[in-house]
């Protein structure tokens, strides 16, 4: 019996290592949050009634492909090698995601000239920029990359993120930009933050010892889940104020999950709960928003 259990056991563990290889090469390939961006994108769609444009949704996530990988194209420009099983996913496979983010970024650049995609050039290369610019300096030597700016992360993922996913499918739908554009956009703006500070606590020793100034450095991690439970608040309200209905049901759902996740976040958690559970809470908000319109 007991060599049953054993040769029972054996036959698990590669369907196991094969299971956890998976889940490491969609979390840290960042396959998963350009996933999320997808689906957000695709939500905006649905919240504004009109039809879903695929090549804008699969823009999207690409570009988001593209800039998330950007780092490991910096590593083999530079020539940094590295070697060890005991190195980070990402470092591991730096080769991988360099191919993985040249081919992103030429099949982005080819969606958005065959589709003909409607967005103001200049806007997308200022997003751009910015995004490669939060973990890559721009000028070597010269400037540091945005994110060691004090306290200016958790506004860029914010600003960049809504108006990628609410922004440009909106532009190219040709919808007036009106005030409640303004409010459409701001909801996920506000969302996205609420999120953004997580990472923050996520990368509390990180940035301590690079001596960025985050909202836990100048609050302390237990007051920056009360300002990130706070703007879910906020959030909430909005909400309140602008949908009804299964959609409004919906978003409330989808907000309990969120504040669930920032109530347990912590920078003793490991990465993965931030790679599945922060990053996912954008996938759970989509998914909520898709049943209510279905």
């Amino acid at each position: 019996m007991l060599e049953e259990k054993h040769s029972k056991t054996r036959r698990q563990q590669p369907l196991m290592n094969w299971l956890k290889a998976g889940i490491e090469a969609l979390l840290y390939s960042s396959v998963f949050i350009s996933l999320c961006a997808f689906g957000l994108t695709v939500e905006t769609y649905l919240l504004t009634g009109l039809d879903v444009s695929l090549p804008m949704a699969g823009f999207v996530f690409l570009a988001t492909l593209f800039t998330y990988n950007t780092s490991s194209l910096q590593r083999i420009w530079r020539g940094w090698r590295t070697s060890g099983a005991e190195q980070p996913w990402s470092i591991r496979y730096q080769r991988v995601l360099a191919l993985v983010d040249l081919l992103s970024l030429i099949s982005a650049v080819v969606l958005f000239f065959l589709y003909g995609l409607q967005i103001n050039l200049w806007f997308v290369l200022v997003l751009a920029l910015i995004s490669v610019g939060y973990t890559v300096p721009l000028a070597r030597g010269r400037f540091k990359p945005f994110r060691s700016v004090p306290l200016l992360k958790v506004f860029l993922i914010a600003l960049v993120w809504s108006a990628v996913t609410v922004l440009f499918p909106l532009i190219d739908a040709a919808v007036q930009l009106d005030g409640s554009v303004i409010l459409l956009w701001l909801r996920p703006c506000l969302f996205i933050l609420v999120l953004a500070l997580l990472v923050d606590i996520r990368d509390y020793t990180y940035d301590r010892r690079t001596r960025t100034l985050t909202f836990p450095g100048l609050l302390g991690e237990h007051y920056t889940r009360f300002l990130s439970l706070g703007l879910l608040l906020l959030y909430l309200l909005l909400v309140l104020l602008t949908e009804e209905g299964a959609i409004l049901l919906s978003l409330v759902v989808a907000s309990l999950v969120a504040g669930l996740i920032v109530w347990h976040a912590s920078e003793e958690k490991p990465r993965i709960y931030y790679a599945l559970l922060a990053d996912g809470a954008m996938l759970i908000h989509f998914a909520f928003v898709y049943l209510a319109v279905s």
